[in-house]
């Protein structure tokens, strides 16, 4: 009877103490650094994971928003695949009110080339769209990036002028400071 009590006894103790080993309280790292994400994000792990469109340390920013500035850069243009146009240009990039939206034109061409693309993350995607000026009409898209504060954009061009005409603008610079 004694063995019987004693093996009971140990086997309870055993179950408790595996039990409490595992069940442990170990702190939300969410709760003890008093992480607090905007925008949708959640917190896992002491770090939050922003919802598309946002980034920063709490979410905070919309992922357009680091576009927003003047860029200085150095514009190269090939029309109809002849180098016509090689030096300084300002880029002017618009975060427009939505979180993957921008705005962008030449300083130099705002005339006639003001463009819109969206953003994801890093990249900048230039959908196929048509701008009218008067009676001259172009076609546009591209792409770009943003990276380690370097912008650098691929516009493709198209137009009627006497006969099909095409070009290639690559814009690549640094925001004004």
């Amino acid at each position: 009877m004694k063995k019987t009590i004693i093996y009971t006894s140990f086997t309870i103790l055993s179950i408790f103490g595996i039990l409490s080993y595992f069940t442990s309280c170990k702190p939300n790292p969410c709760v003890t650094r008093a992480v607090e994400c905007k925008n949708g994000g959640a917190c896992y792990d002491g770090e939050c994971q922003c919802a598309a469109g946002y980034e920063g340390d709490s979410c905070q920013y919309r992922v357009n928003e680091k576009y927003n500035s003047y860029f200085a850069c150095i514009r190269t243009r090939l029309t109809n695949g002849t180098l016509v146009d090689d030096n300084d240009d300002t880029l002017r990039v618009k975060a427009l009110n939505d979180r993957f939206s921008i705005q962008f034109y030449s300083v130099r061409d705002s005339l006639y080339d003001v463009v819109n693309a969206t953003v994801n993350g890093n990249y900048v995607t230039i959908p196929n769209q048509t701008r009218s000026q008067g009676t001259f009409t172009a076609s546009y898209t591209g792409s770009g990036s943003l990276n380690s504060g370097v912008l650098t954009i691929t516009l493709f061009k198209s137009w009627n002028n006497g006969g099909p005409m095409t070009s290639k603008t690559t814009y690549v610079g640094y925001k004004y400071q």
